[in-house]
């Protein structure tokens, strides 16, 4: 799914923003959950809204699986040649690229920190940051997160993955339904640690969710919004019951309030 800035002359360089759906999801759903066609195109950006090949709910994030590394490089491998083929054809900022995603569509997005080397300038994780595995050195690259304390998929203090046993007709296999999660906290510790951050600041943008900002090398930035009994859910999307409450923050509107704050050294 492509969506693009009203009136765009494709002449002047536009920043760009992936937008990664969740497990068992489909752009088009992650596209009306988000709002970020309508709210990322009014602001400039092209929004671009992948979707994960037929007969497969999700995506094969690195250091998960059973197959050869290789294999669980594929999705990096595939953003890599998604980014060079817009740049190629669309008059892209190439310092203004960006990737969100939802739930397993969040750790798609953090994955890429690693993944792409620095490519992007920033990422936003919405209820699945813990995901993705952090590494030891990564470029810089801000990370604005989000995670409810009561998320049920997902679960804030870590563990077991909460998947049913068929996902729109597909088998979810036995190991990923009994992946077990680090804690929201070590992950953002292992991030703020290999990004070499500040203390974190604390304020509360919400009466029910608080937000932690850390200054990091290279001009990068972690903002990590952890909403009190927040579901598993894109605060301020649709209210979707079975996946718990959400907060009437506006997490579309912050994502891209922060990316206009970061670019890229390339």
């Amino acid at each position: 799914m492509l969506s693009m800035p009203v009136g765009f002359p494709n002449t002047s360089p536009a920043p760009l923003v992936l937008n990664y759906h969740g497990l068992g999801s489909n752009a088009v759903q992650q596209d009306a959950y988000t709002r970020l066609p309508i709210a990322g195109t009014n602001l400039g950006y092209i929004i671009v809204t992948p979707e994960t090949v037929s007969g497969l709910p999700g995506w094969i994030l690195p250091g998960f699986g059973r197959g050869p590394s290789r294999a669980q490089q594929v999705e990096i491998r595939a953003a890599r040649v998604l980014l060079d083929h817009l740049e190629a054809t669309l008059c892209v900022d190439r310092t203004r690229e960006f990737a969100a995603g939802m739930s397993n569509g969040a750790g798609m997005a953090a994955a890429l920190v690693c993944g792409l080397g620095g490519r992007l300038a920033a990422v936003a994780p919405v209820s699945g940051i813990t995901i993705a595995r952090p590494c030891a050195h990564p470029r810089p690259t801000s990370i604005i997160t989000f995670h409810g304390t009561a998320d049920q998929v997902v679960p804030y203090g870590g563990g077991r993955v909460n998947l049913p046993a068929q996902i729109r007709g597909f088998s979810v296999p036995a190991w990923l339904r009994s992946v077990r999660l680090p804690p929201f906290e070590t992950t953002l510790s292992r991030w703020t640690a290999s990004m070499a951050c500040g203390r974190g600041v604390e304020s509360r943008p919400a009466s029910d969710v608080a937000l932690r900002t850390f200054r990091c090398g290279g001009g990068a930035t972690v903002e990590a919004y952890v909403i009190d009994g927040g579901g598993h859910t894109w605060p301020g999307g649709i209210q979707l019951g079975a996946l718990g409450r959400t907060t009437r923050l506006d997490a579309t509107g912050l994502i891209l309030q922060a990316f206009s704050r970061h670019a890229a050294a390339r």
